[in-house]
């Protein structure tokens, strides 16, 4: 009886501990359940997952939940027998948003050398009828990019509609399944890079519709020492009430597939990174921080307010958290930059300054938008971090006044970083937006040291062709290209951050804009909807009255 008091008290306490910090609670391993051919999961709303491995057993071996911002997430661990060896595992993690609906997460990782595979099933009884919108309206041309190389990724196969006499009964977001292989490079120091290598995306699902009902089964296919990922969003309401609006998200899905997330997993979504990357491949996926934070769905929830971009966001919000782990404050980069390395000797993992400015922003105006008060503070920790770099002399200071915090910062770093246009103009936004949150006059005090930087490296931003520099490196010359909008939408904002707290507009920044707008109507490159309302409404409307290549949302 004593021991049991004592064990009952300590689960009591981890059960508190969970509730209070978020940490993940794991329950008791699963000591020796038998191996079976098919297992099945319990899911939200009384549903079945099916699991099967065609030749395989599988046993289950433990299960953790773990508590978000507005999610929950249960993962539930089987491992993989082939004639009494282990072969892998199987991962499920059934992610529950507050509204109800629900993400399913599974990775297959396959140990052995020999292809196998399995499937995922989920059945759906009753006398029903159902309609598959797909993706693949319209070929992507993949086309080669001078920093990415290609990017053969697309999007999910579909959203499906599911209907008994009439009445909606699920609707569900169904991805493609990812192939890939983990590679690391482990340093001396202990520290480690991290990348995926994709072998293959497929676009393989099977619908059974009978008597008892409809089944959609998705593959889980592996050709040896890899893994294979998918994910399913299941909703009993419409993820999109407004057709129209689900048509522009397809065509924007399919002309922006670079920049638009379709492979996600519960740790976060992988997409395209440069090839200049550690460990070398060209086809090099990772956890980047641009990513992981969905603006893209941030923006298109406040636009349309429509429920499959708010599952988007707070998913969102919980890679940031489960990918951030342990270290508290700031978001390092997994992988190291081949470039950075042999240029100042940082790998990873290091800070990123535009990328934890992008986080802390987005969180922000997550938590205001939606009335997430555990969000509404996630500015002040980057700030603090700008001013210790301006403190700790990481930046680079302009002759004739002003100085620019540089892009990176690694403990291990043998000098300064370069400063790229759009990393210094998000910075100065960034501590603007803390100073009129917090009114600490030393945010404002960098800002206006930085903005002065700027000014005073004058119409040098500006190429010969009306484009922008991508960076200035400390002996104040300039190279890379720009990206297309990005540093447009940072000069329009800071724009309006400016006369925010009450100072007069930048002259030279409107003569930035105005160059830069130019060149993209120029060379016919895409201007997004938010940038072309920003542009109209300050002034900028007559450089893009009539121009077409201007998206409705």
């Amino acid at each position: 009886m004593f021991k049991r008091k004592i064990w009952s008290g300590i689960l009591c306490f981890a059960l508190a501990v969970m509730i209070l910090t978020s940490w993940p609670l794991k329950e008791d391993d699963y000591k020796e359940v038998e191996p079976k051919d098919s297992v099945s999961l319990e899911l939200p709303n009384s549903a079945q997952l099916h699991l099967e491995a065609n030749g395989l057993l599988l046993q289950k071996t433990k299960s953790a939940n773990n508590t978000n911002i507005h999610s929950t997430d249960q993962t539930t661990f089987y491992n993989l027998f082939e004639d009494g060896e282990n072969r892998g595992s199987i991962k499920v993690t059934v992610r529950e948003i507050d509204n109800g609906d629900f993400f399913i997460f599974t990775q297959l990782q396959n140990k052995s050398s020999k292809g196998y595979s399995a499937s995922i099933s989920y059945p759906i009884s009753g006398n029903i009828k159902y309609d598959l919108t797909d993706f693949e309206r319209q070929e992507i041309q993949h086309e080669h990019d001078h920093v990415y190389g290609v990017d053969p990724t697309t999007y999910p196969i579909g959203l499906l509609k599911v209907k008994e006499h009439e009445n909606l009964v699920t609707n569900m977001m169904i991805s493609r399944n990812y192939i890939s292989k983990e590679l690391i490079t482990n340093y001396e120091n202990g520290d480690k890079s991290v990348v995926r290598e994709l072998t293959s995306e497929n676009k393989d699902m099977k619908l059974t519709n009978d008597d008892n009902g409809l089944t959609i089964t998705l593959p889980l296919q592996s050709e040896g020492n890899d893994l294979s990922e998918n994910w399913l969003l299941v909703s009993q309401k419409p993820l999109f009430k407004k057709e129209e609006v689900l048509d522009e998200w397809i065509s924007q899905s399919t002309k922006q597939y670079k920049d638009t997330n379709k492979w996600y997993t519960a740790e976060g979504p992988y997409s395209k990174l440069p090839w200049s990357i550690e460990p070398e491949t060209k086809l090099g996926y990772g956890r980047n921080l641009v990513r992981i934070q969905d603006k893209k769905a941030l923006n298109y929830f406040e636009t349309t307010q429509e429920r499959y971009f708010y599952d988007l966001l707070l998913n969102s919000v919980a890679n940031l958290f489960i990918f951030q782990g342990d270290k508290k404050g700031l978001w390092e980069t997994e992988y190291t930059s081949t470039w950075l390395k042999k240029d100042y000797g940082i790998q990873a993992p290091y800070t990123d300054t535009r990328h934890n400015e992008n986080v802390a922003l987005f969180l922000k105006k997550t938590g205001d938008m939606l009335g997430i008060k555990e969000l509404k503070n996630s500015t002040i920790t980057y700030a603090d971090f700008l001013v210790d770099q301006t403190k700790n002399g990481n930046i680079i200071e302009v002759p004739n006044g002003g100085y620019l915090v540089t892009d990176y910062y690694s403990p291990q770093q043998t000098k300064k970083t370069h400063t790229s246009l759009n990393h210094a103009l998000g910075e100065m936004n960034f501590l603007l937006e803390s100073y009129q949150q917090t009114k600490e006059k030393t945010y404002l005090d960098v800002a206006q040291n930085m903005r002065r930087g700027v000014e005073n490296i004058g119409e040098k931003w500006l190429r010969e062709n009306g484009d922008v520099w991508y960076q200035m490196n400390s002996d104040f010359t300039f190279e890379g290209i720009d990206y297309p909008l990005l540093t447009l939408e940072d000069l329009l904002k800071s724009q309006q951050s400016w006369e925010a707290v009450g100072e007069q507009r930048s002259e030279l920044f409107d003569r930035l804009i105005r160059s830069k707008t130019r060149y993209l109507v120029n060379s016919n490159q895409e201007i997004l909807r938010p940038v072309a309302d920003l542009l109209t409404n300050q002034g900028f409307g007559d450089i893009i009255e009539g121009y077409k290549n201007i998206p409705k949302f």
